[in-house]
This record gives C-alpha cells, sequence and structure tokens, in this order.
C-alpha cells in the first residue's frame, strides 16, 4: 500500500455564500480524475456564522490521508481558520476569491442591519452584483440563482453579517502549509485591498490570476482545475509553493 506521502491529496471544497457546493458541478466535472474531490455543504436552514460552521467543518475533514482546503469566497476565512490550527492530513490550503476579513470595511456599520435585507425579494439586476458579483443578471450563472433558492433566507443574512465582522488576519501568518491564492481580474466582491491583505499574510502564497468574474470556478473551470491541479502536484514533489503572482 502506499504511503500517504505518495497518496495524490483529496480535494476538499469549502462552498460560497449559498453553502450548499452546488455550485462546484462544472469545476468538478473537469477536474482530473486522479484527484479525489470531498465537498462540505453548509446547513440551508440553520443559520450560523464562522464559529459555529468551523466545528462542522472540522468534523468533516477526512481522517486519513493527504488533503488539500479550497475556501471559495464566504468561507475563506473559515479555511484560514482551519489551516492556522491545521488537522491532521492538510497538506495545502487554496483561497479562491476570497478575503481573511471584512471584504467591505466602510460597511461594518451595516453588520446588524444584515438581519433584516429582504435578499430573494431584490430583483434580479441588484442581486446580482451583491451575491456572484456579476454587473449583469444575464452574466450569473443560471445554478447561481437555483443554488440560493435552496437556502433559507435567514441563513444567507446571518452569514453576510458574519463576514462583515470577520477577521482573520492574524491567523495569516500561523499558515505555513503551501498555500495558493485564485483571484478574478474582474472581481466586483472581494477587492485588490483585500487580497493583498492575504498576501502579506502569507508571504510564501502563489498568487494566480486568471480573467474572469467573483464567480471564477463556474465561470472559468476548466483554468481554474488546471491551476488547482499544478498546485497539488508539485505539492508533492516541490515543497512549500513557490512565492509570488502569476497571471493566466
Amino acid at each position: 500500500m502506499a504511503s500517504d506521502e505518495t497518496l495524490i491529496p483529496t480535494l476538499v471544497l469549502l462552498p460560497g455564500l449559498d453553502g450548499t457546493g452546488k455550485l462546484f458541478t462544472d469545476f468538478l466535472k473537469v477536474l482530473d480524475l486522479s484527484v479525489g474531490a470531498q465537498v462540505v455543504p453548509y446547513p440551508p436552514d440553520v443559520p450560523l456564522g464562522y464559529d459555529e460552521l468551523e466545528p462542522l467543518v472540522r468534523a468533516a475533514l477526512p481522517v486519513r490521508g493527504p488533503f488539500v482546503l479550497l475556501g471559495e469566497s464566504f468561507s475563506g476565512p473559515l479555511a484560514i481558520r482551519i489551516a492556522a490550527r491545521p488537522p491532521p492530513g492538510l497538506v495545502g490550503l487554496i483561497l479562491c476569491v476570497t478575503f481573511a476579513s471584512n471584504p467591505y470595511p466602510h460597511l461594518a456599520w451595516a453588520r446588524r442591519l444584515a438581519a433584516f435585507l429582504p435578499l430573494k425579494s431584490f430583483p434580479r439586476w441588484l442581486r446580482a452584483p451583491l451575491m456572484w458579483g456579476s454587473a449583469s443578471p444575464s452574466k450569473a450563472p443560471r445554478q447561481s440563482e437555483r443554488a440560493m433558492a435552496g437556502v433559507e433566507a435567514s441563513v444567507i443574512r446571518r452569514r453576510i453579517a458574519a463576514l462583515l465582522a470577520v477577521d482573520e488576519t492574524s491567523n495569516l501568518t500561523d499558515i505555513v502549509v503551501p498555500t495558493l491564492v485564485l483571484c478574478a481580474t474582474h472581481d466586483r466582491v472581494v477587492s485588490k485591498s483585500a487580497t493583498m491583505r492575504i498576501m502579506r499574510g502569507i508571504p510564501h502564497a502563489r498568487r494566480v490570476d486568471l480573467n474572469g468574474p467573483h464567480l471564477l470556478l463556474q465561470t472559468r473551470p476548466q483554468e481554474c482545475a488546471d491551476a488547482v491541479l499544478k498546485f497539488i502536484r508539485e505539492g508533492q514533489t516541490a515543497g512549500p509553493a513557490i512565492t509570488g503572482p502569476a497571471t493566466l
């Protein structure tokens, strides 16, 4: 039997604001079959913040063999927390179109108001930039609406309130596993300053910029899969990720 060091790590994916994991479908379809993947969904009917979600995620992580943790958008702070206090088997971290602290610092005052946002009654043209970073509703992947439809509004409001209050910046310096930071060149949700905050906190991280909107895994699945697979394979033989940005 092969040892853990020779196994291809499992890719564990933590979803964005919808929390369902359904938006990973196209990405997983093009991911190399040699890479096992596990999606960790969040309860669609129980309003939970980062403190409550962390133990649920940790309990769902693989207990045997190496794995790489991918945190998309909303889940970035969770992935950072876990990588800063890594469980056995964690060999890499991927932060995809995400942040370590409130990506809208000028809206921190609105955290208490998030509980009253009538998100699902907003017209689609308003939800488009708010929820998936597309200026045009017609450019938002159709599965975005379907995934969000299965989640109670109170759950989405709780998650928005959580991200407006989160700050995992201090945990960045405790991350020692190889790290890949995937960025979208036309991201209307996560600012460049939020990305740079992550890069300063994890100086060994590799940054890859891909041409696309905030929903990068959904709109550029093949390019994302290529970058992720390269990172996982190089992590098996080359140790820590190479420092510095790259553009694909």
